[in-house]
């Protein structure tokens, strides 16, 4: 991953951000300029009517004055209400165009790249960081712009009224700019330590949402409440040191600030009694004091947003800066469809930990349409082969060729729209069963999705939900059982008909009763398929064309159940004596 970036250098690439709506953006700001200038000029128009006006009571010239008065606050109103509509657009589109681009990476990143992240801290910055960063990119560059275009009008206007006393009330803004510079160096390292507690906190709720039920079943919530009580704390303490700090350094700066007013009275004084000044212009100067001192806070609150926006953006280029290791090759050719089902293992290796290989020189020949179970200890390396056929990982040596294409050389959409998958843990979208089902195959109608669940043995427990296929199945298919989240992930592939299967457990994790249903739709689905099966129970792998046995990262057995069984002193002969309950040992060894 990328070293993180000078301060300055993230600032800048974040405001790059912009560069897409750069034509809404500036729109907004014209009408930004128009509306200021209109904000600005009413007391000028005091002026006039004191020094002009009353002065030489002239009526008439009051009466279009006031007039004037009441057309420059409306034109400022009206600019004003175009800027916020723009300005606004430009807002929503950077976050939602954002976001896009962060979901659009993850969903390029490796099984890898998920391995080493939380959920949570990815949700946390793709929402609670991208809130910020769109606040200070548009709403705070609006207000700076804002803000500086009213420090910089009246100062100009200060200098126009009377040029010594506008030079001396603009003194102390030379020590606020040297102020906020230090200030801003303090701050940054807490800011950043406070969004890295937030993403620590959120990846904590999010993970102990997700498994409350094991936290009650273990009667853990008083340590988890701990846990994220701590965390809790660590992000308090960062965001009161901020606070802290803000309230040290602000008031100081504001009083400084302030003593132009002093400056401005007595200046203005002296000045009108040298007949320098008039008294229409003091008036004039009162009058600027708040579009002066009020733009100073302005600046001062929103120069502390873009230090938090800084931090906040550090965590989102972690994200888009990251390396995709997993991605297609420049010259990556689409697979040909469909597949037949010839796959090579050439030499091949490969370890989650370089230093800890899983896979040790691997040679193996799939034929097409054959159904192929591979057996073992858990952590042999069984899954490790089905996630290296679907391209979850490349092998750190050698070749995974499928009908004789690496699949480093073809397209990883052409690759994957071909596999069907049947996991261990079933994920389904909290959705209608309908939608499940057609996830693979979006255009199916209802009699393909219907013949599909009977075929899996789905459609009797679907018709007995309370509204059927439009029945939602709950976060991760949580109102169904196991054995129904199989039934549907196997009517799923089904459904899509891919020419290639991998199926991963299918069956250990659900009640016995369900096991026989599940089987059954899995022959229907293997069917005139090539089918790779790892499994740790024996009941697909009777039916099986070949059996290979994984031990230790190495094909320790390979051949037909019948020939593999003949060999009273082999692995799967062992295998099948031990298999009282159809379930293979289980070595105390890192699970693939």
């Amino acid at each position: 991953m990328k070293q993180p970036a000078a301060d300055d250098a993230v600032v800048r690439r974040l405001y790059q951000l912009v560069t897409p709506y750069r034509r809404t953006i500036l729109l907004g700001l014209f009408c930004l300029v128009l509306a200021v200038t209109a904000e600005l000029y009413p007391p000028l128009i005091w002026q006039q009517v004191v020094d002009v006006g009353l002065m030489q009571q002239h009526w008439g010239f009051i009466g279009q004055q006031i007039a004037l008065l009441v057309l420059v606050l409306g034109v400022g109103q009206f600019f004003s209400a175009i800027r916020g509509v723009l300005l606004e657009r430009a807002a929503q589109r950077l976050a939602l165009d954002l976001r896009l681009r962060l979901y659009a990476k993850l969903q390029r990143q490796s099984a890898a790249y998920f391995s080493n992240r939380r959920t949570g801290d990815l949700l946390a910055r793709m929402a609670a960081d991208v809130d910020v960063v769109q606040n200070v990119l548009v709403n705070g560059t609006d207000s700076v712009v804002a803000s500086a275009l009213r420090l910089v009008g009246v100062a100009a206007i200060f200098i126009y009224l009377q040029p010594i006393l506008g030079s001396l009330t603009l003194l102390p803004m030379l020590l606020v700019g040297l102020l906020l510079l230090r200030y801003n160096r303090r701050v940054r390292p807490i800011y950043r330590a406070a969004r890295a507690h937030l993403g620590e906190l959120s990846a904590r709720l999010n993970d102990n949402i997700g498994g409350m039920r094991v936290i009650q079943a273990f009667a853990q919530e008083r340590r988890e409440t701990a846990t994220v009580t701590q965390l809790g704390e660590q992000l308090y303490d960062e965001q009161v040191r901020a606070v802290q700090l803000r309230n040290r350094v602000f008031p100081v700066i504001r009083w400084i600030a302030n003593l132009s007013n002093p400056i401005m009275l007595v200046g203005g004084v002296y000045f009108i009694l040298r007949g320098q000044f008039t008294l229409g212009g003091l008036l004039a100067y009162r009058g600027y004091g708040r579009y002066f001192y009020g733009p100073i806070d302005d600046l001062v609150s929103t120069n502390d947003m873009v230090q938090n926006a800084a931090a906040a953006a550090r965590r989102i280029f972690e994200i888009l800066d990251a390396p995709e290791t997993i991605a297609d090759a420049p010259d990556a050719q689409p697979l040909p469809a469909p597949l037949a089902g010839d796959i090579r293992f050439e030499s091949v290796s490969f370890g989650y930990d370089p230093h800890h290989p899983v896979l040790r020189d691997v040679s193996l020949h799939l034929r097409p349409g054959e159904r192929v179970a591979i057996l073992g200890p858990s952590g042999a390396g069984k899954s490790t082969l089905l996630a290296l056929v679907a391209r979850l990982y490349d092998p750190t040596a050698g070749q995974v060729l499928l009908d004789r294409h690496d699949l480093r050389e073809v397209t990883l959409a052409s690759l994957r729209g071909q596999l069907g998958q049947v996991q261990q843990e079933t994920f389904l979208f909290n959705a209608s069963v309908r939608e499940n089902l057609r996830y693979g195959r979006p255009d199916a109608n209802d009699h393909a999705v219907e013949a599909a669940a009977r075929a899996a043995n789905a459609h009797a427990f679907i018709c007995g939900l309370p509204q059927g296929y439009d029945t939602l199945v709950g976060e991760r298919g949580v109102k169904l059982s196991g054995g129904q989240r199989q039934r549907i992930a196997v009517a799923r592939a089904l459904l899509a008909d891919p020419p290639l299967l991998l199926l991963d457990e299918p069956t250990s994790a659900v009640e016995p009763e369900s096991e026989a249903l599940i089987i059954e739709g899995l022959e229907r689905l293997m069917h005139g398929k090539t089918t790779l099966i790892v499994s740790h129970r024996l009941s697909l792998a009777r039916s099986a064309d070949r059996v290979l046995v994984i031990a230790d990262g190495r094909v320790v057995e390979d051949g037909p159940p019948a020939q593999l069984l003949a060999k009273a002193d082999g692995y799967f002969a062992a295998m099948v004596r031990a298999d009282s309950a159809f379930v293979l040992p289980v070595l105390d060894m890192r699970e693939t």
